[in-house]
């Protein structure tokens, strides 16, 4: 029996692709890099920011990477939140399931980008926890992020769907034992459901 529904936030909660990429590009900007193109920052789209900062500056010095992370974590670079999108009826699908599982977010996201964008803002008491970047050692397609965000509900993981948009967060669920309802125009293979419409989510979720 499902219990929790469980989030990512990029490409899932939030249409995030502008803002993250024109961040990104101020952030290099910013340390001196070349500016990624839009072509390069699809692949790199659903990694954590430190990894993408890690291949697009080709550097292992990790304090020289740390530095520019930390640029954009602390909003030393502002993120550009007027270029974020959000799905159709998002708020009413939260609401909705809220009534009937307890919500939560696992997310690559700096803790300090969880709640950035403002319809998330406005539907935080929702989500009873959220899991974030730092708050694991491991991260997608490990499943600990997952995992951790289970145990904090107090639900087992079997009882719980995380929602994704990538292959990571197949892996990932799939590793930590959940089902996955994968919501994206691309078909990904492993997904126990798939979806292009997020107001379905609710009929997915009942149907597992």
């Amino acid at each position: 029996m499902i219990r929790s529904v469980i989030f990512d936030i990029d490409g899932v909660l939030i249409d995030s692709f502008e803002a993250n990429l024109k961040f990104l590009q101020d952030m290099m900007q910013h340390a001196g890099y070349p500016l990624p193109t839009r072509e390069k920052f699809v692949d790199l789209f659903s990694l954590p920011l430190p990894d993408i900062v890690r291949t697009m500056t080709g550097s292992t010095d990790e304090k020289a990477i740390h530095k520019i992370v930390i640029a954009g974590r602390d909003r030393i670079v502002p993120y550009p939140v007027s270029l974020l999108a959000y799905p159709e009826r998002m708020e009413e699908v939260i609401r909705e399931l809220g009534g009937k599982y307890l919500l939560g977010i696992a997310t690559s996201r700096g803790r300090t980008g969880v709640y950035e964008p403002p319809k998330l803002a406005a539907l935080q008491a929702h989500f009873k926890v959220s899991v974030a970047y730092e708050d694991t050692k491991n991260h997608k397609p490990h499943p600990e992020p997952l995992l951790l965000a289970a145990t904090r509900l107090g639900v087992q993981p079997e009882e719980c769907v995380y929602v994704g948009d990538a292959k990571t967060d197949v892996l990932a669920a799939q590793a930590a034992g959940m089902k996955i309802i994968v919501y994206s125009q691309n078909s990904i293979e492993g997904a126990d459901r798939m979806t292009a419409r997020f107001r379905d989510i609710p009929k997915l979720v009942g149907e597992l």
